[in-house]
Formats: C-alpha cells, sequence, structure tokens
C-alpha cells in the first residue's frame, strides 16, 4: 500500500498516462495519406511554402499568427538539410505533417501541464485524474492530427494559469517576465490569445494591488508581451492593410456579419447551449460532471471569497460568456474551455469520493472507462482508411470511364488522385447548391442532373444545413430531400462511415458539430442515375 502513496507511483502513474496520451496523439499523423482535407492545414501550408528565412518573411496570411508558420518552416529547413529533400519546405503534404507532430507534441506536453496546475491548486490525486481525462479527450486527440494551431494555444494558455499562480506568492520581476514572454508567442500563435490576458491579469489585481511596484511590473510584462507579439509577428504592421483586412473577415464571419456558407450550420442554434450540446462529442460523460463541478466551484468561490477559485475561473467564464454568444460556434472557439472543465470534473469526483467513499469510488471508476472507451472509441477513425479515400478507390473500380460525375461547390471533390488514377479519368462537374434559389436554379438543377450518371457527395457540409433551412433554401432544401428519397432519378448505390467504435459498437456522431466530423471521417454518399428522367420530369418534380 504504502507503495502506490509513493512518489515513485505516482510518477510511472503520470508518466504512462502521458505516454497513452502522446501514443493517441502521434499515431498515423498520416492519417490521410498526404492529401490535406482541412481547409486551414492548407492555408498555413501555403504560407510556410512562401516563407524563406530571411528574405521572405511575410506569410501573407493572418487567419493564424506567423510563430506556428514560422516555426514549422524553421523545421522544415532543418529537415531538408538532413534529408536532402526539399519537399519538407516545398509540398503541402510534407509541412503538413510537419505541423501535425508539433500539434501533437504540444498536445501531449499539456498533459503534464494541467497535472501540474490541479496540483497546484488542490493535489495530485485531482493532478492524475484531470491528467488521463485529458489524454483520452476526443477533442484534444482530434485536434493533434492537424497541423492547426489549437494544441499550441491550450498549451501556451495553461502555462499561462500556471505562472499566474506562481504571482500569488512570488510576484517577482522574473515571473512576471516570463508571463509577458509567453502571453507575446501566445498572440503571437493566434490573436484570439489575447483573451489569456485574464488570467494573469486575475492574478496580479486579485494578489497585488496594493503594492505598487508590482504594477509597473505588471505594465512591463505587458510591454515584454507586446515586444515578442511583434518580434514573432512582423508583418501585423508592416503589411497593416492585409492583415485589417483578414482580421476584418474573421471577425464577421465569427459574429455573424458575414453569412459565408460555411457558417450557415448555426442559422438556427442557441447561443451557449450549442457549445454544451458539443461537449459530450468533445470530453465525453466527463462534459456533464465538469459543468457540475464548474458550477459548485464558481458557487464555493462566491461564498468563501476565495481568490484562488476566483482566478481559475476566470478565464473559463469569461471567454465563454462572450465566445459562446458568437453566431459562428466552431467547437475549436471553445477548445481552452476544455482543461478546465476536465479539472473541475476531477475535483468534484474526488470531493464526492471524500465524502461518500463508496459511489465516488464508483462514479471515478465509472467515468474513468466511460472516458477511456469513448477516447479509444474516437481513436479508431485514426486506424482506418479515411472515407473519402476509400470512396476514391471505390469510384475508380466501380465507376466506368469517362462518365459523368456531379460533385458538390464549396466542398472537396471526389474522386482524388489516386496514382496511377486521376480525376481526370472522368467529366466531373461541380454542382453549385448554395446559390439563392429563383427559377433559374431550377433550370440549373434539370440541367446537370439530366445529364450526369453520378452524383457524389463527400460530407454532409451542405446538405446538412441547407436541408434544414426552407426558409431560406425552399427549392435547395426540397432537391435534398427529393434526392435522399429516390424521386429524383438517383439511387444511392454506396455510403462510405467512419464512425468512432469499438468492440462493435459504433457512435453515429452525425448530430456533432459539422467540424468533428467531415475534416477527418466524413460521411460520403455515391448516387447513381438509374432512373434517367428526362428534363420535362425534373422541370416538374423541382418546380418552385
Amino acid at each position: 500500500m504504502k507503495f502506490f502513496k509513493s512518489k515513485v507511483f505516482i510518477i510511472l502513474l503520470l508518466l504512462g498516462i502521458i505516454f497513452l496520451g502522446g501514443w493517441l496523439r502521434f499515431y498515423h499523423l498520416n492519417w490521410d495519406e498526404g492529401h490535406f482535407f482541412h481547409p486551414d492545414e492548407r492555408n498555413i501550408a501555403n504560407a510556410v511554402a512562401k516563407i524563406d528565412f530571411f528574405r521572405q518573411l511575410n506569410p501573407q496570411f493572418f487567419a493564424y499568427g506567423s510563430l506556428p508558420i514560422y516555426l514549422y518552416r524553421l523545421a522544415g529547413d532543418l529537415l531538408v538539410k538532413i534529408t536532402h529533400n526539399s519537399d519538407w519546405v516545398k509540398e503541402w503534404s510534407s509541412i503538413n505533417l510537419i505541423g501535425r507532430w508539433f500539434s501533437a507534441l504540444f498536445s501531449t506536453a499539456t498533459i503534464w501541464l494541467i497535472f501540474l496546475l490541479s496540483k497546484k491548486i488542490w493535489n495530485k490525486k485531482i493532478g492524475l485524474l484531470a491528467a488521463f481525462f485529458t489524454a483520452l479527450s476526443p477533442s484534444l486527440i482530434q485536434t493533434a492530427h492537424f497541423g492547426v494551431t489549437e494544441s499550441m494555444l491550450v498549451f501556451w494558455l495553461i502555462l499561462i494559469a500556471l505562472l499566474s499562480l506562481n504571482l500569488i506568492k512570488k510576484p517577482t520581476f522574473k515571473n512576471y517576465l516570463t508571463i509577458g514572454i509567453i502571453l507575446g508567442l501566445a498572440v503571437a500563435t493566434k490573436i484570439s490569445a489575447i483573451s489569456f490576458f485574464i488570467i494573469p491579469t486575475a492574478s496580479h489585481f486579485l494578489y497585488q494591488f496594493k503594492h505598487l511596484k508590482h504594477h509597473l511590473r505588471f505594465a512591463i510584462s505587458l510591454l515584454i508581451s507586446f515586444l515578442t507579439f511583434s518580434l514573432f509577428s512582423p508583418f501585423v504592421f508592416l503589411d497593416k492593410q492585409k492583415f485589417l483586412e483578414s482580421m476584418n473577415y474573421e471577425t464577421g464571419v465569427a459574429l455573424g456579419r458575414l453569412k459565408v456558407v460555411y457558417v450557415l450550420q448555426f442559422e438556427k442554434t442557441l447561443p451557449y447551449l450549442f457549445q454544451i450540446k458539443n461537449f459530450l462529442w468533445q470530453i465525453g460523460p466527463m462534459a456533464i460532471v465538469g459543468l457540475l463541478g464548474f458550477f459548485f466551484l464558481l458557487y464555493l468561490a462566491i461564498k468563501k471569497r476565495e481568490k484562488k477559485l476566483f482566478l481559475f475561473l476566470s478565464f473559463p467564464l469569461l471567454y465563454f460568456a462572450y465566445v459562446g454568444n458568437w453566431y459562428t460556434k466552431f467547437i475549436r472557439y471553445v477548445l481552452p474551455i476544455l482543461p478546465f472543465l476536465i479539472i473541475s470534473g476531477s475535483w468534484l469526483l474526488i470531493q464526492i469520493k471524500n465524502r461518500f467513499k463508496i459511489l465516488g469510488k464508483f462514479l471515478i471508476v465509472l467515468f474513468l472507462t466511460s472516458s477511456l472507451l469513448w477516447g479509444l472509441s474516437f481513436f479508431t477513425i485514426y486506424l482506418r482508411p479515411q472515407t473519402r479515400i476509400s470512396a476514391s478507390q471505390w469510384i475508380y473500380q466501380n465507376i466506368p470511364n469517362q462518365s459523368k460525375i456531379l460533385t458538390e461547390h464549396w466542398d472537396d471533390g471526389l474522386p482524388i488522385s489516386l496514382p496511377p488514377y486521376s480525376p481526370s479519368d472522368y467529366e466531373i462537374e461541380q454542382l453549385t447548391v448554395y446559390e439563392p434559389d429563383n427559377q433559374k436554379k431550377v433550370n440549373y438543377y434539370v440541367e446537370k442532373l439530366n445529364q450526369a450518371d453520378y452524383l457524389i457527395i463527400n460530407s454532409r457540409r451542405l446538405y446538412g444545413t441547407l436541408m434544414f433551412l426552407p426558409e431560406k433554401y425552399p427549392l435547395t432544401s426540397r432537391y435534398y430531400q427529393l434526392l435522399f428519397s429516390g424521386q429524383l432519378g438517383y439511387t444511392q448505390i454506396v455510403r462510405f462511415t467512419s464512425y468512432p467504435s469499438l468492440l462493435g459498437i459504433e457512435i453515429n456522431d452525425d448530430q456533432s458539430e459539422e467540424t468533428f466530423q467531415v475534416y477527418d471521417h466524413p460521411k460520403v454518399l455515391i448516387f447513381e442515375n438509374t432512373g434517367r428522367l428526362d428534363k420535362e420530369d425534373l422541370n416538374k418534380i423541382l418546380a418552385l
């Protein structure tokens, strides 16, 4: 029994958890076999390919910060020197592998940071539980398999929270300086990390408000943060016009001023409740106990006026209050909240165990088991071929050459190139479905559907949204209903899915937020024009 309470056992257990989490993150980073289906990965890879130290440093892309772009390019240049292969800085598929490796690395390191943060606020038991739940979090595992910045952002956030706790007892110039540097790096990773200032600001004013000299250190910390950000994102200022244009577009999309087609899925969603529902997909059953723990901690913070709890709760509370009300509700926006929910849930489970031993142990085992099963179930999607690849192989083997194929605009076209096969083997045309509904669009549908041999839908991106917006898209909504019912003469001949599954049990995640599914395991549907309806019949069926 003494061994299981010893430091050696705690260290070994933590290392085991980190190893498990790392394996789930690093395994099969090339899951898409170099076809880069994530649009943000494509944009980042394109920006990295443009960099040439130190002749050309402008990424000409500002939706994300320059720090990850420079980091990926630096790693790519190093790999070129080692391997003598220039693909590492030229080919998007190779650049994406570098980005995914860093993403998995930062995500794995975050498991350790969450243990340290939980231990610093409470104790090792809570830290170990939180580390385990973090290691098995589907959303964090998924993000680690993309060369985007969310994993890096969560790492910076938890590190800032740890450093801010250090200010409580050690408000030294060194600690303020360190926080300033890390904040600068975070904002240079993505401009939205400005919100991370909430934590050190809360720490400073909760604990150091009466000390004048510490105000000066805090001000210097902010200055250092700005200088660090400027060093790693200089073209925010040097290419100011393009940066402002990018920020205007991104904020317009997020707030709903610009309702581009890929955010119409949020047209009928409820603020806050939509994100809370998706917490279940992102971290599994821990979402329930996490929310309960969070609100109970908030109650205790108010009741006992406990500063440390206010410090812990400050970021997720204020951040969610702001972001949760946005029109656009991509799950990546709430990813920084997940560690705080996980820690809150771990705290609650230990509190229940301390008061009701048998019930507490039962609940801990229940949530450990359910989180393990859900995390492993989600991970299995990376053990199977990506659905777009499987669908493309099927197309080449079963659809005759030179067949006329309709695919949907705004989504990745199928089939993809799989040498020696090529999309050029077919007559492929994109079907535009998101333009305004009118009689002209009826004629357009009739013309395209009449001529095509096959219709391929490679994700629910369009039908999963437009079919349920009859007020805005009466024709297109009906078009999809008629298509799926076979009334347009097209018969679904095959579909490809790769749902999370384990031990023969499959979890249909079609109800999750779109981006949880469409990049790495979309549902692909292939229809054949078996009815061969003439234009007159199609016109009668589709007529407004």
